[in-house]
């Protein structure tokens, strides 16, 4: 074939293939298009187009007048220095004439795949990106012995010019779809994926056939990423979605939801099918993980839902699904929980609460109480904690586990934590001067603008000294170290406001808190407390803080103490204060102002509470 392709004929080319791709035609039919053009122009040509993928493997793409099976032969074959015409151009990154395969050293491997169909000859030429990846190859095979004429080359040209046009725009299509539905650091379908998903699979599945939803929630992750940082956090996402795409079966759908939220969607015939998923998950996660520097533990909580189809709604299956994670977590965690009626009308109970802690805001519903804090050794009235209580209208007294997690998630945890530090300051200044105030932080306070103003502007409102101000603090608003709650601490111990740590030992990083946030004082919580005498961890474990809170010249409290046994035996460890019911019950304003005008100490050895005449 000899002459000159005219410009005009090859523009014709490069404009209806440019405009295909702009059609948003699949990649296939504009590779398909290509060869049936440059065929057209070059009768004695049969063309190919290989895709070169990152790992150096080649697929085909567009072969229309190459035999199906010698395509097919192609797929997955490494580049390398001696793969053939293609193999070879996309090693080089340069086009390789082979005039005759039968012969030429480049094909010693791979004519056996071409010689029985009549391919004697392969011109191949590389297709790269505007990066300089070489992503593809563009090749004529000929069944005579010869090289390319210059015609051709003027096609190919042409023709690898708009291949590489394609194929960076399939990519950039690929690349937007992974972003829209894709989760970027597990590789998993995202939430707008799962729901398309799930709701199709729902819609699809057999009838009769169970679908389960099983909604999985990781344990401790959280204190996992604030300890050890969002790097090990992603880590350890990361490591999650490997270990449970490897757990879940080939029929099930896994989807990372966002945050330390998973979601496995499966069909079966019924029977113990998601309980057998749900168990093999929890096993997968309670394994140790190893993350570069660290090792983490922590397992999962697991809420399932199942329905029948046709009778699913996706909506409503999510809906139980979630209630039913709420309530493994709520169970401590580890374990997995079928959504039961039950859980919607808790569901239902605790929204009611919400619309009723609102109004309670604004109706005066809410209280404090005071428990005083004594020292072990003399009985001495050192402090008092002040306890928000709730009295509502229908249900009476709601404990503050119930109420105070719903003020967090509902955001009206500041105006009524304000609110009750105002009513502990008041109450405070008409106490002897030696007396502490004790009053509790919400982690999600520590975070707000605005909150050492708030502490200060109260002292100063009802005349109480910063040194009279103990402010307890959870472990879990210590290790969060976000720069706002550094920020907090640092001001409020400026002023001279002391700092206690509550719940002390039921976290996952005290010792680090302690390196971190210098306190004044350590309380130990009722948990342990309750068990000395039954259990001997709890015991070690008291003695262990006592120990470090004395090297660390610390004072220690420790809460819920209910026995003169309790209470003996703490003040024989070092402990130096203690509250709970055996010292005194939580008293109202003028009781505790009653108690500590009459009584400088209290006699250890018999319990006192609100029955007792002050």
């Amino acid at each position: 074939m000899t002459g000159i392709v005219s410009v005009e004929l090859l523009q014709r080319l490069q404009n209806e293939i440019l405009e295909t791709i702009a059609r948003g035609a699949p990649l296939t039919t504009i590779a398909n298009l290509v060869c049936e053009r440059a065929e057209g122009l070059a009768p004695a040509a049969l063309c190919s187009i290989l895709t070169v993928d990152t790992e150096g493997c080649v697929h085909p793409l567009a072969g229309p007048s190459l035999p199906p099976v010698y395509c097919a032969l192609l797929e997955g074959l490494r580049i390398g220095p001696r793969a053939g015409s293609c193999g070879t151009a996309a090693y080089r990154g340069e086009p390789v004439e082979v005039s005759d395969i039968e012969t030429d050293p480049l094909w010693a491997d791979y004519r056996s795949l071409a010689v029985p169909h009549g391919l004697l000859a392969c011109w191949s030429s590389p297709i790269r990106a505007r990066d300089g990846r070489i992503v593809g190859t563009f090749a004529f095979y000929y069944r005579d012995r010869r090289g390319p004429a210059d015609v051709e080359r003027q096609i190919v040209e042409t023709c690898v010019h708009v291949c590489a046009i394609a194929i960076e725009h399939d990519e950039a299509h690929a690349r937007i779809h992974q972003l829209a539905y894709y989760d970027t650091l597990t590789g998993l379908p995202n939430r707008s994926r799962f729901q398309d998903r799930a709701a199709a699979m729902l819609a699809n599945a057999a009838r009769g056939s169970n679908v389960s939803l099983l909604h999985v929630g990781l344990d401790h992750f959280k204190s996992i990423n604030d300890t050890l940082g969002h790097g090990t956090g992603d880590q350890l996402l990361a490591a999650v979605a490997k270990r449970l795409a490897t757990c879940t079966g080939a029929a099930a759908f896994l989807a990372r939801l966002g945050g330390d939220e998973f979601a496995i969607v499966c069909v079966s015939a019924g029977g113990r099918a998601p309980i057998v998923q749900a168990e093999r998950v929890l096993a997968a996660l309670d394994a140790p993980f190893e993350l570069d520097e660290h090792v983490a533990t922590i397992g999962a909580s697991i809420g399932i839902a199942t329905a029948e189809a046709p009778l699913v709604d996706f909506d409503e299956l999510w809906r139980r699904a979630d209630m039913a994670l709420d309530a493994a977590k709520r169970q401590g965690g580890g374990v997995h929980r079928f959504f039961g009626a039950e859980m919607d009308v808790a569901m239902q109970l605790r929204r009611k609460l919400k619309q009723d802690l609102r109004a309670a805001l604004a109706g005066g519903e809410f209280s404090v109480v005071y428990q005083p804090i004594a020292a072990l050794e003399t009985g001495a009235l050192v402090s008092v904690e002040a306890l928000l209580r709730w009295n509502h209208p229908l249900r009476g007294s709601v404990s503050p586990s119930e109420f105070i997690p719903i003020a967090e998630e509902m955001g009206a945890i500041g105006v009524l934590g304000e609110w009750a530090l105002n009513e502990a300051c008041a109450a405070a200044a008409t106490w002897p001067r030696e007396i502490r105030i004790a009053v509790n932080l919400s982690p999600l306070q520590l975070k707000q603008s605005g909150l050492v103003l708030d502490v200060v502007g109260a002292l100063n409102r009802h005349g109480v000294e910063p040194s009279r101000l103990e402010l307890e603090i959870t472990e879990s608003a210590l290790i969060a170290e976000s720069a706002a709650t550094r920020a907090a601490l640092r001001e409020l111990r400026a002023v001279g406001i002391q700092l206690s740590l509550d719940d002390f030992g039921t976290g996952y990083s005290s010792l680090r808190s302690l390196r971190a946030f210098p306190v004044d004082k350590i309380k130990i919580d009722k948990s342990f407390v309750g068990d000395i005498g039954r259990k001997a961890d709890s015991a070690a474990i008291i003695r262990a803080v006592i120990g470090l809170a004395h090297d660390l010249g610390l004072k220690t409290a420790a809460e819920g103490i209910e026995t003169e046994g309790q209470l003996q035996w703490l003040a024989l460890q070092g402990c130096t204060q203690g509250q709970g019911h055996f010292i005194s019950e939580p008293l109202r304003r003028d009781e505790i102002r009653a108690l500590l005008d009459t009584f400088e100490a209290i006699p250890l050895t018999t319990p006192h509470g609100r029955s007792r005449p002050v």
